[in-house]
């Protein structure tokens, strides 16, 4: 079979772009818009309106929400993957699969904690911390869309994108003191070893409950 491996130049922390901010990242950006006939300007590590509007349009062809924003999910996409060829397993019994076929995560905003069930038995239940009361975590159901490892920075060793927003997910962090108080952007901040221990378990997917 064939699996995608994706090496990616800058982490995935390094996406915060806001308007006459510099990036290095900016410039590996505008040649990959640029090879994808999107971006015709002068390279350059400042982000300007002409750079959001290419990766906005980048986004509509590629079918995703088109922001303008450079999210986890557009620049794995605008990126690319090198397809690897990998033996197959004859024998599926022996093929280790260790995420759960019922797996659900219900998220209680008020205590502030992340249960993981298959089915309708509760196997953990994690500390986290929430969006402030400026930007809260939105309430619905939702399910993983992406799964990254070590995307770095502020979000710490793993992500787990929701299908309601590309800049919503679950993920690590480097703070953990932050662990149980109301003080992200919207996402669901979970200490590292936590995280990791519940990426084996899900897949994509696996429906988000927030409440």
């Amino acid at each position: 079979m064939n699996i995608r491996k994706m090496y990616l130049p800058y982490s995935l922390a390094e996406m915060n772009l806001s308007r006459g901010i510099r990036q290095p990242i900016l410039g590996q950006i505008q040649r990959l818009l640029k090879i994808k006939g999107f971006y015709q300007g002068i390279e350059q590590d400042t982000y300007t309106d002409d750079i959001g509007e290419a990766i906005l349009q980048f986004q509509k062809s590629e079918k995703l929400a088109p922001t303008g924003s450079l999210d986890p999910i557009t620049y794995c996409r605008l990126y690319g993957a090198d397809i690897v060829e990998i033996t197959s397993v004859k024998d599926n019994r022996h093929r280790a699969d260790l995420t759960l076929a019922r797996g659900r995560i219900l998220i209680h905003k008020p205590t502030r904690q992340l249960t993981l069930f298959n089915g309708n038995n509760q196997l953990r239940s994690y500390p986290v911390a929430i969006g402030k009361p400026s930007t809260p975590t939105p309430e619905g159901d939702y399910a993983i869309a992406t799964k990254i490892l070590n995307p770095g920075g502020m979000l710490g060793t793993r992500w787990m994108g929701l299908n309601f927003d590309p800049n919503y997910g679950i993920h690590g962090n480097r703070a953990p003191w932050s662990i149980g108080q109301l003080v992200s952007l919207g996402c669901v901040r979970m200490h590292n070893q936590h995280v990791e221990e519940l990426f084996a378990m899900v897949r994509v997917g696996t429906p988000v409950m927030i409440r």
